[in-house]
């Protein structure tokens, strides 16, 4: 205790998906900011791993940071632990683990639609059981930040195929293809489709689960946060092959044609850094609440990108590789051949504005992104 860095003087936080990409730099993010964090992992080597994590030994936490296991964020009773052991607001970054991209249609619901659903009506429901034993009224309420995805308000086909600018403030709602999967639909559709439809049932879920009972819409203050594509560093990555596996990063799309792959689908423009996200989630559980006073309202949908225009992963990316990573690609481990078409669409995210803090320009992003790729190859070519 005497060793403790971390004075945690802002309540006690629910982290969900703390191992994932995504929830481990929020829960650094959280508890630098003064907040103890209780991380809802899936297994004890999860905890371990991220008690190992250069950044949690810096801070030194100590009895700031304590973990539960949860397998299946899905499973009904999956938070009953973190609602006896108590906490004071809910950051849920938790997602259906990685699956294959062409995943068949009728593996859809089951593994991506059905578990990220039932897992926010979980953490809900846990919100709320916590907020009556605690008595919390209109005056203090509980505060739940959720990691959904730009791809809940804008219809896949414009995020990935068509021209769009999407306007600070405007969340527009659409009607997604659907059910997932419709008796018709064609095994080769990619199980990002079907990924974008259930943050689109998730998030509105959340505006359905308050308009439903007054006990929540009194007690419960809901943000969800909706960055586009996720590149940088990610510390819990050991090897090549986890730097690029998950749902929450972008990384491996980023890496596809700086290894010389021809890549035959747009990809969407906007990124934003890890760092950022993380960071977002942290200052949302008070910046972005101070909103709902002043506007009436009991969610808030907010944007994570970069405000840049530019060529990103199509161009940019490559001539920082031309310029920075020439020992790379004489090795073999990047290249300057490959093709990565994009569809230019405008994130009007204002991050100085909504989170007072401006994010990350792509060149620091992909370079955190690269700088770890290249160690890890490093490392692997020396083992």
């Amino acid at each position: 205790m005497a060793d403790q860095m971390v004075k945690p003087d802002k309540g006690n936080v629910l982290i969900t998906g703390a191992s994932s990409f995504v929830g481990f730099r929020t829960v650094v993010s959280t508890l630098e900011a003064g907040y103890s964090v209780l991380a809802a992992v899936p297994h004890q080597e999860d905890a371990d791993c991220i008690l190992a994590a250069p950044s949690i030994k810096q801070l030194k936490p100590g009895t700031a940071l304590s973990f539960i296991m949860v397998p299946d964020i899905a499973d009904t009773d999956s938070l009953k632990e973190a609602v006896k052991k108590g906490f004071t607001s809910i950051i849920h970054c938790d997602n259906p683990q990685f699956v294959p991209f062409l995943m068949p249609a009728d593996q859809w619901n089951a593994k991506i639609n059905y578990p990220l659903i039932r897992g926010t009506n979980n953490v809900l429901s846990a919100a709320m059981s916590r907020a009556e034993n605690d008595g919390k009224s209109d005056g203090r309420r509980m505060r739940v930040v959720i990691t959904s995805s730009v791809t809940a308000c804008v219809p896949y086909s414009n995020y990935w195929e068509q021209e769009t600018f999407m306007s600070y403030g405007n969340y527009p709602e659409y009607a997604p293809e659907g059910p997932f999967p419709p008796s018709n639909r064609p095994n080769e559709k990619t199980a990002w489709e079907a990924l974008a439809n259930a943050k689109f049932e998730a998030m509105r879920f959340t505006r359905k689960f308050l308009a439903e009972s007054s006990a929540a819409s009194s007690r419960l203050s809901i943000v969800n946060l909706m960055p586009t594509l996720i590149l940088g560093h990610d510390e819990l990555a050991k090897t090549t092959t986890q730097f690029t596996n998950g749902w929450q990063s972008a990384n491996l799309w980023a890496l596809r044609h700086l290894q010389g792959e021809k890549v035959d689908f747009k990809l969407p423009n906007p990124t934003v850094h890890i760092d950022d996200v993380a960071k977002a989630h942290t200052v949302a559980l008070d910046r972005a609440f101070k909103e709902f006073q002043a506007r009436k309202v009991r969610t808030l949908d907010l944007y994570l990108s970069s405000d840049e225009i530019s060529g990103g992963l199509a161009f940019e990316a490559q001539d920082i590789v031309k310029r920075d990573y020439m020992d790379a690609v004489n090795k073999g481990w990047l290249s300057l051949k490959g093709e990565q078409p994009i569809n230019r669409i405008r994130i009007e995210a204002l991050p100085l504005k909504t989170f007072g803090f401006e994010f990350a320009a792509f060149e620091e992003q992909i370079k955190s992104m690269l700088d770890q790729f290249v160690a890890l190859k490093a490392k692997e070519e020396r083992n």
